[in-house]
This record gives structure tokens, sequence and C-alpha cells, in this order.
């Protein structure tokens, strides 16, 4: 990252107000990968994206750091034109405890473990699974608050509405304009990481789950447990595979290791379950090298098994990198 420090104060004396100071900062990132996608009829793909990121903080004088921020963004989902992202939040940080006010995001899959792979894959890899998990919504206008307790993490996120990022009612009662809750903690216990976490919205949908993490074999492994039960009238009729109110369930692992001062491997399995009995097993692996320099070259891997419309396995090859 090159960072941009501006002197406001100077500009801002000419105005009367030599007082104010602020730091602004200009990263980016950039990514490269040609993909081969599961199904038998399907075609391989080049995918190439950026994201610019403009940051602005500020410090109060009694010390409160208030920050913000807004980016470039070509994504590799699509081939679409470049979109303004971000601008829709603001964090306030102080005495140990982060605030963000706007466009938050709830925790609706606490426990989910198993996901290794980037992007790439997880965005063009062509898979489509019947397994339903995950809120029909999981952001949108509210608070969310972090902070340290001891050697405990604990963040807790409130929407007060699901249908609007920017500007809307809190506890609206319009249909659709639903709030949600959701709640963390990480405990370190000895050799043990532990995450636990719930999540509960207006629609009648809620999730608990928890997560392990642990030092094996020069390695971390992390196993976790997931239950979303979901609402087959909430969700999106044309993208939910969903026929019936009901659990679903996820079980899952991943193992990161690095072989050596630039290399690193993830292997992820992951187990899922949902209430109109679909089911699928998906197993990720990922290696990475750095090149210096912020870039890095990667290959991914996924293959999904089980109940899905689209299934096999989808491999991505390329570069990214941090300017």
């Amino acid at each position: 990252m090159k960072k941009l420090t501006l002197a406001i104060s100077a500009i801002a004396a000419a105005f009367g107000a030599a007082s104010a100071q602020a730091d602004v900062s200009v990263s980016g990132s950039g990514s490269a990968a040609y993909i081969a996608p599961a199904g038998s009829s399907a075609d391989s793909k080049l995918n190439v994206g950026q994201f610019v990121s403009f940051s602005m903080s500020t410090t109060t004088a009694s010390g409160m750091t208030i920050s913000g921020g807004m980016g470039l963004s070509k994504s590799v989902t699509k081939d679409a034109a470049p979109a303004v992202t971000g601008g829709q939040s603001l964090t306030f940080a102080t005495g140990g405890a982060t605030i963000v006010v706007g466009d938050v995001e709830a925790g609706d899959t606490p426990g989910s473990v198993g996901g290794a792979v980037g992007s790439a894959i997880g965005e063009q890899g062509a898979f489509n699974s019947k397994v339903e998990d995950g809120f029909a919504d999981d952001d949108g206008l509210g608070i969310s608050l972090s902070t340290a307790i001891g050697g405990s993490s604990l963040k807790v996120v409130y929407i007060g509405n699901d249908d609007t990022n920017a500007v809307g009612e809190l506890n609206s009662s319009a249909s659709g304009d639903d709030a949600l809750t959701s709640a963390s903690i990480t405990v370190p216990m000895g050799a043990y990481t532990i995450t636990a976490g719930v999540a509960d919205s207006d629609t009648g949908e809620s999730a608990s789950g928890a997560s392990v993490a642990a030092a094996l074999g020069g390695g971390t492994l992390t196993v976790g447990y997931s239950n979303q039960t979901l609402v087959d009238t909430v969700s999106d009729a044309t993208t939910s595979d969903l026929s019936a109110d009901g659990d679903t369930t996820s079980m899952g692992a991943t193992y990161a290791m690095s072989l050596d001062a630039d290399t690193s491997i993830t292997i992820g399995l992951q187990n899922r379950k949902d209430a109109d009995d679909d089911s699928s097993s998906q197993f990720d692996a990922s290696v990475s090298r750095s090149l210096g320099g912020g870039a890095s070259v990667f290959l991914d891997i996924r293959s999904l098994t089980g109940d899905a419309t689209v299934k096999g396995s989808a491999v991505a090859v390329g570069t990214s990198v941090s300017f």
C-alpha cells in the first residue's frame, strides 16, 4: 500500500481552521486468473479485476479516531463497467472499542468453516448447489460494536432495516424492512481458540454455531459447526433452492500452514444439508506463493459432490497484487 498523507491543517489554516488534521490513504489490488469451471460443457475463462480504495481518517481532541472511505471496483464476478463502492458507513474507534454506523453485515452463518479458495472459483467456478444456507438478507442500515474483553473479543451487530444501506427507517413496519441481530465472541482457552455466535431476524430466521482452532503439526486446524433455521417464503424464489422451512446444518474443517517463508497452503472440507434433505460435500485446496512487492501467484481447486445442479471440479490459476 502506498500512503498519501495530506496536511489538511495547512490548507484549513487559510480558512481559519488550523486545528483540523486528517489522513487520506490510497491502496489498491488487482488479479488475473485462468479458470476451468465445473460442468462438462463449461468453457474456460479469463478473469481480470482491480480495486482502488480511498480511506480517510481523523483523530479528535479526545483521541477518538473517525474513519470512512470509498472505492472503485472492477469485479471479477461479471463483465461490467467499474462501480463505486463504500461510502455508506462511518467508523468510530476509541478505548479499545470500534463502532461502525451505516451499512453493516450480520454474522448469519456462525461456525461455518471449510471454504479455502478465493473469489475466482468462488464466484466464477459455475457451481450451483441445491443446499440453501444463510439468511435471505444479512446486511443493511444499522450499527456494529467490536471490543476486547480481557483476552477475548466480542462483536455485536444490529440492523434496523435490511432493505436499505444508507438512508431509511429503523424498525419499519413495511414489508421486507426487517431487523436483524447477531453476536459472536472469540475466547482463547490454552492451546485452543473458540468462537461462538448467534443470529436472529424478524423474518423468523435464526442461526447458531461455533468453531475451534488449534495449532497442529506446524499449521492451524479449524473445525466448525453451524445451524441455520431458514424460512422458505422469505427467500427469493428466483435464486433459492429451498422449498420447505427448516434447518440447514454445516460441518467443516480447514487446515492452513506455511511450507516456507513465501509459500502457504490451505485445505478445506465442508458438508451441508438443508430442510429439503439436499446435501453436498465440498473440498477446497489453495496454494499461494509470494513473489515480493505485494505480488503472488496462486492455484485454487474446488470439488463439489452431492445434490447440485452443477457439480464437479474447477481449477483457477493466476496472480494477485496489492499496491
